[in-house]
C-alpha cells in the first residue's frame, strides 16, 4: 500500500551474493496449488536484513529488483524492455536517486496474442527506521514489509510460473494454430509505490507495449493475511466482465468488493488511463508498517490460496474473447446522516493542534487492530480527505460496519497507509 516517506540515504553497493543461502533457485514450471514453502523462501529473501526494507531509490531496492529479475527468468518469462528486465524510474529532485521497475512477458497466441493483461505487485517498502543509517541493519532497525509487499511478489511469481507451465500443457506437440487463442501477459514488479505510486505511473507513461492493447490490470498488494477471508477484490465495478470471472476463480472463497478507486495502490495508475483494474488484498493486520511485519506475520496457507485464485483468474481473463468494458469508478455519494453505527475506535486530541490527531485508541478497536497509534494524524479515510473531527465523522458515516477502508496517517515525518476493518458501536460495550 502507498505511503509517502522521506527518501532514505543511498547506501553502499549491495551485491546479491551477500544474500548467501537465502537466495533460492525456483523451478521453471509449477502448477496449482501454490507452494507455501517456496513462497516463504521468497519472502524471507526479500525481507532479509541485507535488503534493509527495500526503500525506494536505495541500492537495496535495486538489489531486490535484481533478485526478482532472476526469478522472472527462472519462471520462464521473457524480458519486457528490449532484452532487459529493468526500467529505470526517475524520482523527484527532493527525493533524489532512481527507482526501478522489473517486468517480464509470457507470450499469448492466436488472434489474442497482441492483446495484453498486466499482473503487478510493488517490490519496495519503507526501508530503514533511521533513513540516514548505513550498513546492515539489525532486527527492529528496518521495515521488512513481508505482508506489504513481499507476499504480493511471491504470489506474482506463482502466477508467472503457472502461466508458463500452462503454455505447454495439453498442447506441447500441437501446432499453435490448433490451440485456443490467449492474451499475452505482462508481469510487473513496480518500484517506488510507497512514495506515491511512482513506478507504476512511470510504467504507464513509458510502457513496453501500447497501453491501447492492454485490456485489464490485476494488482496484488497486502495479500498475506487471508485467515478466514474474505478476499477483497476492489475494482469489480471498473469492468462488466470482472465479476463472473472473479467469483469463478474464487471457488467458494468469501469475497468482498469495495470500490477500487478509494485505495491508493498501483492499479490506480491504470484506472486513470481507462484500463479496467482489479486490486486484490486481504485483511488488516497490526504488524503493517512496523518492524514486526516479518515472515512470521504472513498466513502462508492463505497466501497460497490467494495465489491460486489469481492464477485461475488470469487464465480465465486471458482466454476471454471480445473486449473488456471499462466503467469509470463512480464518485462517493455522501448521504445527509450516513451510518451512525460504524465504529473506528479512536479518541481525538482536542488540544487545538491542526488535523484529526489520535489521542487514544480502544485496545481491541478496529484502528488499534490495524496498527494505528496514539499521535497519528489522519489525512484521509476511504479516499475522503480528513482535516478535522467533522470531516472524519462525515467520512466514517459513509461506511458500514465490516467495510475495509484505507486510512492514511502522518506519523512523524512519514505518511503511512493502513487497511482498517470497521467495527460496530455495540462492540464498545462488550
Amino acid at each position: 500500500m502507498n505511503r509517502s516517506v522521506q527518501n532514505p540515504r543511498l547506501g553502499s553497493p549491495l551485491w546479491l551474493a551477500a544474500l548467501g543461502v537465502i537466495v533460492i533457485a525456483q523451478p521453471a514450471h509449477a502448477t496449482m496449488p501454490a507452494d507455501p514453502a517456496l513462497m516463504a523462501a521468497e519472502i524471507a529473501a526479500l525481507t532479509a536484513p541485507q535488503l534493509a526494507g527495500r526503500g525506494a531509490g536505495t541500492q537495496e531496492e535495486r538489489a531486490a529488483a535484481e533478485l526478482i529479475a532472476r526469478w522472472f527468468g527462472e519462471a520462464g518469462l521473457q524480458p519486457a524492455f528490449a532484452g532487459d528486465w529493468r526500467q529505470d524510474v526517475p524520482l523527484p529532485p527532493d527525493l533524489g536517486g532512481r527507482s526501478v521497475n522489473v517486468a517480464g512477458i509470457a507470450p499469448g497466441r492466436g488472434g489474442l496474442r497482441d492483446r495484453w493483461l498486466v499482473v503487478g505487485a510493488h517490490l519496495d517498502h519503507l526501508g530503514r527506521v533511521d533513513p540516514t543509517a548505513t550498513g546492515e541493519p539489525a532486527c527492529g532497525e528496518y521495515y521488512p514489509g513481508a505482508g506489504d509487499n513481499a507476499a504480493g511478489i511471491a504470489a506474482l511469481l506463482h502466477v508467472a510460473r503457472h502461466a508458463t507451465a500452462s503454455a505447454t500443457q495439453g498442447g506441447e506437440r500441437c501446432e499453435e494454430s490448433s490451440l485456443p487463442a490467449r492474451r499475452s501477459l505482462l508481469f510487473c514488479a513496480f518500484g517506488a509505490e510507497e512514495i506515491g505510486l511512482l513506478g507504476s505511473a512511470h510504467f504507464a507513461v513509458e510502457p513496453p507495449v501500447p497501453l491501447a492493447h492492454v485490456d485489464a490490470m490485476i494488482n496484488l498488494d497486502a495479500v498475506g493475511r487471508l485467515g478466514g477471508g474474505p478476499l477483497h477484490a476492489a475494482g469489480l465495478e471498473s469492468c462488466v466482465e470482472f465479476a463472473a470471472a472473479v467469483h469463478a476463480a474464487a471457488e467458494g472463497l468469501p469475497l468482498a468488493a469495495p470500490a477500487g478507486a478509494s485505495f491508493q495502490s498501483d492499479h490506480v495508475s491504470f484506472l486513470a488511463r481507462g484500463i479496467p483494474s482489479l486490486f486484490l488484498f486481504t485483511s488488516a493486520y497490526p504488524e503493517m508498517n512496523s518492524p514486526a511485519d516479518s515472515l512470521a506475520a504472513v498466513d502462508l496457507p492463505g497466501l497460497a490460496r490467494v495465489a491460486g485464485v489469481t492464477a485461475r483468474l488470469v487464465e480465465d481473463l486471458r482466454a476471454r474473447v471480445g473486449p473488456f468494458t471499462f466503467q469509470a469508478p463512480p464518485p462517493l455519494s455522501p448521504t445527509p446522516d450516513g451510518n451512525r453505527q460504524t465504529w473506528f475506535g479512536s479518541t481525538p486530541d482536542f488540544s487545538g493542534r491542526d488535523g484529526y490527531r489520535i489521542a487514544a485508541l480502544a485496545a481491541d478497536g478496529p484502528a488499534a487492530q490495524a496498527g494505528l497509534r496514539a499521535g497519528d494524524v489522519l489525512v484521509s479515510l476511504g479516499g475522503a480527505p480528513v482535516v478535522d473531527l467533522a470531516e472524519f465523522t462525515a467520512a466514517l458515516r459513509q461506511h458500514a460496519p465490516g467495510d475495509v477502508v484505507e486510512v492514511v496517517v502522518e506519523r512523524g515525518r512519514r505518511r503511512l497507509s493502513f487497511l482498517v476493518t470497521l467495527g460496530e458501536r455495540a462492540q464498545r460495550l462488550r
